[in-house]
């Protein structure tokens, strides 16, 4: 009897899960009960109760009449309530701390961001500053403590999102820290920790609610480089949970010396410290990888040589990629596409003759146009785990 009554409850709450979930994709278009019924197959009175139990709850709201046919029938319009969620997310990289506020709209309400100066903070130290800057907003936003309900957190590395450690993050030097028991302590909040590509890819694909049913895979470039992949809205994540380190990859196997130990890994040439780093040891003399690109525009030799060079490197990440993940969807994103669009637009030229025709042809390469993918995606975590736990909490109305 026990097993049939907790098979009810879970049926209950993954029904609530799916109308919610449907609700919540169709935020800023009108949609109805009825169409929620059609949608799910579900009788318009089952969807009814579980509306009417989603409103008791807080999360949801029935507003203007709508037609639902065009024989001039109304329903009632459904409407997620904005601040009835209301988390904050935090994406810790080598060289700044984001902080951001988001409500149930997804919308990104505040942001901040702190510049760290060097690579030698202890995970207590990072803390502190996260701490600072949430205090900050408490203190000079309407977000007050008592309306956030969690935290979320991306960090660069190997991070297990279920316990919250980060077993390694070699930017930083840190090895096997339980960052998110220490986070929860100071921060005096539910945290939820998650490895910063993975929680992008989960911000990129909700933003565009057809790729949550295709394959994809996630490529940033910036500061650094990572990848995640997801399979019809799942994370997929390995064994380890380092399904997607591409940043290690090795491209040139006599190439220049990489941070891990080895030689010619994709950190080393399409980073931006490695583009700099390498037109210096030609002699070239810049600071910042602006001036590769300036020069690049005005058609300067070495410039148009040096980036062709670039793109073809990246051209073969991506070949590696298709072969490796074979997904539909490559979005690429991060500082460098963004700034210089120019980059990926070379790279998938010479990738058409790197790949079968019928791989290429079934392939669709955007251009992520977003930063901060990885605060958001965080937010959206923490979201996206209070919905869960307060769907399933028992509530004396619930039905």
């Amino acid at each position: 009897m026990k097993i049939k009554v907790q098979n009810q409850q879970n049926l209950k709450n993954n029904n609530e899960k799916m109308v919610l979930e449907i609700i919540r994709a169709n935020k800023n278009e009108d949609i109805s009960q009825a169409k929620i019924a059609k949608l799910t197959h579900m009788s318009p009175t089952s969807i009814s109760r579980i509306v009417e139990n989603l409103i008791l709850k807080g999360l949801v709201r029935k507003d203007d009449s709508i037609d639902t046919d065009n024989v001039g029938r109304k329903g009632i319009k459904l409407k997620l309530v904005p601040d009835s969620i209301i988390t904050i997310g935090v994406s810790i990289d080598s060289d700044n701390l984001w902080v951001c506020v988001m409500d149930f709209f997804d919308r990104i309400l505040v942001t901040k961001t702190l510049e760290l100066q060097d690579r030698s903070y202890t995970p207590e130290e990072i803390i502190q500053l996260i701490q600072k800057m949430i205090i900050n907003i408490y203190e000079t936003t309407p977000y007050t403590e008592e309306k956030i309900q969690a935290v979320g957190i991306s960090c660069i590395g190997n991070v297990d999102y279920k316990k919250g450690d980060i077993y390694f993050a070699p930017q930083f030097g840190w090895n096997h820290t339980e960052f998110g028991k220490m986070a929860q302590a100071m921060l005096g909040k539910t945290v939820y920790m998650e490895n910063d590509m993975k929680a992008a890819i989960t911000s990129v694909v909700h933003q565009d609610k057809k790729l949550l049913s295709q394959d994809v895979t996630y490529l940033s470039i910036g500061m650094g480089v990572g990848s995640a992949v997801m399979f019809h809205g799942e994370i997929i994540r390995g064994s380890d949970n380092a399904f997607g380190e591409v940043g290690h990859v090795i491209i040139h196997p006599d190439g220049r010396k990489c941070d891990c130990g080895q030689r010619g890994c994709v950190q080393t040439t399409l980073t931006h410290n490695s583009l700099i780093e390498e037109c210096q040891e030609m002699g070239v003399d810049i600071s910042r990888v602006e001036q590769i690109f300036k020069a690049y525009r005005c058609q300067e030799k070495w410039a148009l040589e040096f980036v062709h060079k670039t793109a073809a490197d990246l051209s073969i990440l991506l070949r590696n990629l298709v072969y490796m993940y074979n997904t539909n969807y490559i979005l690429v994103g991060g500082a460098m596409i963004l700034d210089y669009p120019e980059l990926l637009e070379l790279a998938q030229k010479k990738l058409e003759n790197l790949i079968h025709s019928n791989l290429y042809s079934n392939l669709k390469i955007i251009p992520v146009k977003t930063r901060n993918n990885s605060m958001a995606g965080a937010a959206f975590i923490a979201q996206e785990n209070c919905m869960k736990n307060i769907v399933e909490s028992d509530l004396e109305n619930s039905i």
